[in-house]
């Protein structure tokens, strides 16, 4: 599971990653292509303006200078069927205009021509003059003459573009122009962040920039060379930088790279919960086969008990001897009766747990509850020359509980007290009045507990020792039957501990008013 787990956050964070460099890629030549176009088309607005104003300037002077026709091709074409030929011919029209330009250092450059296309078709149709012998024709002639603007820039572009180097770029250029056409050309590329632009000329900032730009700007940078010239060469670079770059891809994919994320995690997610789920139902079934050994260690010796008397019963010498019977007898009633009180225990705890046994409650004095758990104690504690101190100075002391479970709630704590003290031991029970509640408070000087230990011992099943030790009988079940009760009686329970300097019970009922 674990392996899987790891595998599919390597997966995620690789298509992850993947995604993120294939966006980059996609946002770098979507760039790239949008600064290419708006370089063409600043270059060709600014060839085209040229053309316009000389075109102007042009139909300003009139006749031209001189005139040239040159055909530069033509073919013929027959049609048997229809009895038709055709001739076509295709010439150029130069015009001179004598308008010169003049190149960086004054010089003249050239006098630019105008050229126009002359189109001619020529249509013939065929007679044949049998009482002659002889051929007529006749001809009919088309002529157009149009502009052929790719052949006028090719004429102009070299000149035109000599004569712009001449200007400043602020002269060639508009920023707000470029701006537009930066503007226009990204979003069609659905390109939606906020950019900053400068063109430089040789390394050197010039005029056409953003008001924020920065030559020291934030965030990538992509450049390309604008205006070159007939070699393919130029002086100007346009640099274009996008200070939100890397959030802006991010965002592009944030919303599927969450879903992987939260997909991840949910199944990071269950597979913990499935490994705890495993790990408790290991520990359960650890305690409850604890629990078995110790049942089971808790009955053998009862048995073994009723065994050894009903053998020695069942001797000749004894059957007759009414006083030994007897004896017998009654410790097998003592063993029968131990069993009983664990199946008792057991069960009633587990009818607890299902809710199915209602807790009948009547008006109790907690003192006289107390002293009656500790007449079930004081013999054993008698028996190993403990000592038990009672401070009973809580008034009023009436509560509202089951007598029974109550009684056994006490029993338990006592009996714990007793059992977890390895010297003679040394126990203190108290009450006193807390904010309309009675508390008491169970304290010996025992072995004590650790931390970890404290977090668990309310747990049903759990004994700090493991199913093979005996030296300290139970069966897990008594803290927990206590805290269950005093949860039903609406009481709660406090433990503090420490190892090796005892453990101190402090339980809080609320208290009633005196029915007497």
């Amino acid at each position: 599971m674990i392996l899987s787990v790891t595998g599919i956050i390597i997966i995620q964070w690789y298509f992850i990653y993947t995604s993120i460099d294939n966006r980059e890629e996609e946002f770098s030549m979507a760039v790239k292509q949008s600064m290419s176009t708006v370089a063409s088309e600043i270059q060709e607005n600014e060839l085209r303006h040229y053309i316009e104003t000389f075109d102007r300037l042009k139909d300003s002077l009139g006749t031209p200078d001189s005139s040239q026709l040159s055909n530069f091709f033509m073919f013929y074409d027959s049609d048997d069927e229809s009895n038709l030929s055709s001739l076509f011919t295709f010439g150029l029209l130069e015009e001179d205009y004598s308008i010169p330009f003049a190149g960086e250092a004054g010089e003249e450059i050239s006098k630019v021509k105008d050229i126009k296309g002359i189109a001619t078709t020529r249509i013939f149709k065929e007679a044949f003059d049998r009482e002659n012998n002889r051929r007529s024709f006749s001809t009919n002639t088309y002529k157009r003459i149009e502009r052929i603007n790719a052949f006028d820039q090719a004429t102009y572009a070299s000149i035109f573009s000599k004569m712009a180097n001449t200007f400043p770029i602020h002269k060639r250029l508009d920023t707000r122009e470029l701006e537009y056409l930066l503007r226009r050309q990204l979003k069609a590329r659905k390109i939606n962040t906020p950019f900053e632009f400068g063109v430089f000329s040789d390394g050197l900032a010039t005029r056409i920039a953003t008001n924020n730009y920065k030559e020291m700007q934030t965030g990538p940078s992509y450049s390309i060379p604008i205006f070159d010239d007939d070699q393919a060469s130029s002086s100007y670079d346009l640099i274009v930088s996008f200070p939100q770059k890397n959030s802006y891809v991010l965002s592009s994919i944030v919303g599927v790279a969450s879903l992987s994320l939260v997909l991840t995690l949910l199944i990071i997610i269950l597979c913990g919960i499935s490994l705890y789920q495993i790990l408790q139902q290991k520990k359960i079934s650890e305690i409850k086969s604890d629990f078995i050994n110790n049942m089971s260690h808790e009955f053998k010796t009862p048995i073994a008990t009723i065994k050894l008397a009903i053998d020695a019963i069942e001797s000749p010498m004894i059957i007759n001897n009414k006083e030994k019977v007897s004896r017998y007898l009654g410790m097998m009633r003592e063993e029968n009766k131990r069993m009983q009180d664990q199946v008792e225990t057991v069960l009633m705890i587990s009818q607890l747990e299902k809710g199915s046994t209602p807790m009948e409650c009547s008006p109790l004095d907690a003192h006289n509850i107390i002293e009656d758990a500790i007449s079930h104690v004081a013999l054993i504690v008698q028996n190993r020359a403990g000592i038990m101190y009672k401070n009973l100075h809580a008034k009023p002391s009436m509560i509202s509980a089951n007598k029974q479970h109550l009684t056994n709630v006490l029993t338990n704590l006592l009996d714990n007290a007793i059992k977890y003290s390895e010297d003679s031991p040394i126990i203190e029970i108290s009450t006193f009045v807390v904010e309309n509640q009675i508390a008491i408070e169970v304290k010996d000087e025992g072995i004590g507990m650790d931390p970890e230990t404290l977090q668990l011992i309310f747990d049903k099943f759990y004994r700090e020792q493991g199913g093979n030790v005996h030296n300290i009988k139970g069966h897990g079940l008594g803290l927990s039957y206590v805290k269950k009760i005093l949860n039903l009686l609406n009481g709660t329970i406090h433990v503090t501990s420490k190892k090796g300097k005892g453990s101190s019970f402090l339980i809080k009922l609320p208290l009633i008013d005196n029915p007497n």
